[in-house]
């Protein structure tokens, strides 16, 4: 005799037994898919590598074009746990450009006023950064970029880059000041900045580092050389 249907099943199986089992077995495969996939998010991110992360996505693909959803993607978090940190994404950019600005303090323009190294050798570490920095990438200088997307639309992220620019001018004009006036040295700051800011833009049209060497080979040679009359303001 065949045996009973209840004797088959020890543990009775009613609906919440069989939606427990599918649930689990449902999200248990998920989980494993995605690590499969490599999308599991992560539960933790500091909110400096949050920064940093999303600096890199600003950089490839500029302030409008990137969304919440493209950093949290970078960074491995579900797009609202970026909320957590930051309200918005003006107030993410904003955070990028003020650590981005505090990076370049600490770690390029300190060199304009180390009184360890003669000047031209301090213009030269300039440029090595500088040339570093903006052939690493496509894509040339985020200040400059995100400052033609936002300038008109986003004022307080305007003068955050402002600030970044006027401490790179003053480094540049510290260096100058060794050799001229304060009025003469402030006005070449700003026109060595302009200079590299074209190159870099050049740089990325033509896809040749060239202008950007050219540009600080100028720069040199203003200093060693002298300079004809120029225009201060």
């Amino acid at each position: 005799m065949a045996p009973s249907r209840q004797a088959l099943a020890p543990f009775p199986v009613n609906y919440l037994t069989q939606f427990s089992i599918f649930f689990f077995t449902k999200q248990t495969f998920g989980i494993f898919a995605a690590k499969l996939e490599g999308r599991m998010p992560k539960q933790k991110i500091s909110e400096k590598d949050l920064i940093w992360a999303s600096l890199k996505v600003f950089r490839e693909q500029g302030y409008h074009n990137t969304s919440m959803a493209d950093i949290g993607a970078a960074c491995g978090l579900n797009k609202g746990s970026i909320y957590h940190h930051f309200q918005s994404k003006e107030e993410l950019m904003k955070a990028v450009i003020t650590e981005m600005h505090e990076h370049y303090k600490q770690k390029v323009f300190v060199y304009a006023f180390d009184e360890r190294l003669p000047p031209l050798e301090r213009l030269k570490k300039l440029s090595e950064f500088s040339e570093k920095i903006y052939t690493s990438t496509k894509n040339g200088c985020l200040m400059g970029n995100i400052a033609l997307e936002t300038n008109s639309v986003l004022p307080e992220v305007s003068l955050l880059i402002k600030a970044f620019f006027n401490d790179w001018i003053q480094a540049m004009a510290h260096v100058f000041s060794k050799k001229y006036d304060e009025e003469t040295a402030l006005a070449l700051g700003k026109e060595s900045v302009a200079e590299i800011e074209g190159a870099v833009m050049m740089m990325r049209i033509y896809r040749e580092q060239d202008y950007l060497k050219r540009a600080h080979q100028r720069i040199f040679e203003k200093y060693e050389q002298g300079i004809p009359e120029i225009h201060k303001s």
